[in-house]
């Protein structure tokens, strides 16, 4: 993307984090910026030049509580994407979305559902700490099933004869009667996640199968109390020890800029403001 072009969605998708700090101070819901966007905040006051989206976390009370709170109306403009809202939606995290505008990437561009600026949501689950056997199977079956969930939305897109498309295809055609919000719940039944008062720690599942060496679990004392960080001149809240989750997440070099072929982006298809 241009620079300018990509200025014009940060700024979209800033306008569309402001209104989730809205709310949520409204509603008394907690969040944290999350991976790139925090490190964009440390490391450069706002967006890393590059960067095309935002992150950011909610345990999962307060995640299941914003559903609530956009099925009564309190995000008008705006649409929050999840399985409860959107039973063609594939991702075990949800999008809020800025109505009236568009932001298609290659690996969408067939969907039908909802296509606006987003900002990503994912759901923190409460967890005894060494609760290791439910973590091993989410971190089997989410992105499996993700991929099974996204091939259904678009099977024009996938095709070849590799080993992992031929499984993608028999798990598709043995997981043919059931819905997209039954397949979605199979995949997070492995853990029953854990109210703030109870947990000792939060896990967040892997996207893909690629993502899965990521530090996700995070002791209580590392996320609690909030800090707060500025991006983009606003004051938003990030984990306690903030510094150690960007060193497990991206190693001590954190601040340090990538080189330039590292220097990626969600190469959107078609873009409008």
């Amino acid at each position: 993307m241009a620079n300018e072009l990509t200025r014009q969605l940060q700024l979209t998708e800033l306008e569309i984090l402001i209104e989730l700090d809205r709310v949520c101070k409204e509603e008394n819901l907690t969040y944290f910026l999350e991976g790139g966007t925090l490190l964009g905040a440390l490391r450069h006051g706002g967006f890393i030049p590059w960067d095309d989206d935002i992150d950011v976390l909610m345990p999962r009370e307060d995640y299941n509580r914003l559903i609530d709170v956009f099925r009564e109306g309190k995000l008008k403009g705006y649409h929050l994407q999840c399985i409860e809202t959107d039973p063609g939606y594939w991702n075990f995290f949800a999008k809020l979305r800025k109505n009236g505008t568009t932001f298609i990437t290659k690996e969408e561009r067939y969907v039908k559902s909802h296509q606006g600026v987003f900002i990503d949501i994912f759901p923190m689950e409460g967890i005894e700490r060494e609760h290791a056997e439910g973590i091993r199977k989410c971190d089997f079956w989410q992105p499996l099933l993700r991929s099974v969930l996204l091939r259904r939305v678009h099977m024009t897109v996938q095709g070849g004869s590799g080993k992992k498309e031929i499984v993608l295809k028999m798990l598709n055609g043995l997981l043919a009667p059931f819905s997209n919000t039954a397949l979605q719940h199979f995949g997070t039944r492995f853990l029953k996640s854990k109210p703030k008062q109870a947990a000792d720690a939060y896990y967040r599942a892997p996207i893909t199968r690629g993502d899965k060496e990521m530090n996700r679990v995070w002791p209580f004392e590392k996320v609690y109390p909030a800090e707060t960080l500025k991006f983009e001149d606003h004051d938003f809240p990030v984990f306690h020890d903030y510094r150690w989750y960007l060193e497990q997440l991206y190693g001590n070099t954190y601040m340090e800029l990538p080189p330039e072929e590292d220097r990626v982006t969600h190469e959107p298809w078609k873009i409008e403001l």
